[in-house]
């Protein structure tokens, strides 16, 4: 019995094993039609291509195995996985010659263990040009992105998949996208009621800027937010027309409250611990006139001078920190009202014997 046992765990090991050979010489096959379709020329020429790699992928994302396996060849392609390991996006951009785009995607959602893979496809049927949805769509009507991050988050006891993503819009202007996928039995669908800006509920957020800038959007896992650069006009006379919006150095977020992302405006910015300490720029040493590489460190320095006593104390701007100043001024305003209560009435005169004491107050007569 225990040969059978040890020939069928060799069987099954050299099948993974197999299997895993297998996708890394269909990626290989894969990637060269990529490399095809990223050299086309004319438009109509990468549609075409375009709809040929489309179909490889495809055929690719069937293959046992293609949910988990790790890709390191398609250099120009998107592949992000869900926390939760039970999503994962496969996404691509189309740029053409009016430097215009065009995406393709695939979401495969994970239904356990013993069932297959279910791949949706997210069909990009909106023109460059034409503004984005504000409501639910379905699979088959995209408006075309690249993601980049998949958060999950829990909303009427299910799990939402919050994304965010870019598009390189036109020539004048990109967009950043907040969004939210859900699943139904059959098919995909994009945009929640999640986002709440003072008292107004949207469904996504998409943001458009100027194409000679650079907008950042990150989640900031360790606060439960997702922080982006405030936009403004780069003029007061263009208000309203965004492909003239850039940062203006100060920082909004949408912060995960009670099952919504709610808005906070003017928040404080930080970087994620998990990125590199150490920056290197490339200075003129005055001595051999030849640029030389420094590593300049990221974290916060403080100016202080310890060998000069009395030296002004100072302390770096986090949330953690704004949160405690925030508490103190909550105990100094409550200490402030309790000095400046009218001692006049009885009401605000301490108890000492359980009862409220009362004062005759003298009155002077004009």
């Amino acid at each position: 019995m225990k040969y059978i046992l040890l020939f069928l765990f060799i069987s099954l090991g050299l099948f993974d094993l197999n299997s895993q050979v297998n996708l890394v010489q269909k990626e290989k096959e894969l990637n060269e039609r990529l490399l095809d379709f990223r050299s086309a020329k004319t438009d109509q020429e990468i549609n075409k291509k375009g709809l040929e790699f489309r179909s490889a992928m495809l055929n690719f994302l069937k293959l046992e195995g293609a949910f988990t396996y790790t890709f390191t060849q398609l250099k120009t392609v998107a592949i992000i996985d869900s926390p939760d390991k039970l999503v994962r996006i496969v996404n691509w951009n189309l740029e053409y010659n009016d430097l215009s785009y065009a995406y393709a995607a695939f979401v495969m959602k994970s239904e356990g263990d013993d069932e297959p893979v279910k791949i949706i496809e997210l069909v990009d049927k909106l023109d460059p040009y034409t503004v984005k949805p504000e409501g639910v769509i379905d699979a088959k009507n995209w408006y075309g992105a690249l993601y980049y991050k998949i958060i999950p988050v829990e909303y009427n006891g299910n799990i939402e998949y919050t994304l965010l993503g870019w598009d390189g819009g036109t020539s004048g202007s990109n967009f950043k996208i907040i969004d939210v996928l859900t699943f139904t039995p059959n098919t995909a669908k994009l945009g929640s009621p999640l986002f709440v800006k003072k008292k107004t509920t949207s469904k996504r957020i998409i943001f458009e800027y100027s194409d000679k800038s650079v907008m950042s959007l990150k989640y900031d896992e360790k606060n439960k937010r997702i922080v982006y650069d405030h936009l403004s006009p780069e003029s007061s006379s263009l208000a309203g027309v965004f492909s003239y919006y850039v940062p203006d150095f100060s920082y909004d977020a949408y912060i995960w409250q009670e099952d919504k992302w709610v808005l906070e405006e003017d928040v404080i910015a930080v970087n994620s611990t998990g990125i590199n300490k150490h920056h290197t720029i490339y200075t003129l040493d005055p001595k051999t006139g030849k640029t030389k590489e420094e590593n300049i460190k990221e974290d916060w320095v403080n100016p202080e001078d310890p060998n000069k006593k009395g030296d002004i104390g100072h302390v770096a701007r986090t949330v953690e920190s704004e949160a405690a100043l925030n508490t103190d001024r909550e105990t100094l305003d409550i200490k402030d009202k309790r000095n400046k209560r009218d001692r006049r009435n009885p009401n605000g005169l301490s108890v000492t014997t359980g009862k409220y004491k009362k004062k005759n107050r003298r009155t002077t007569k004009p």
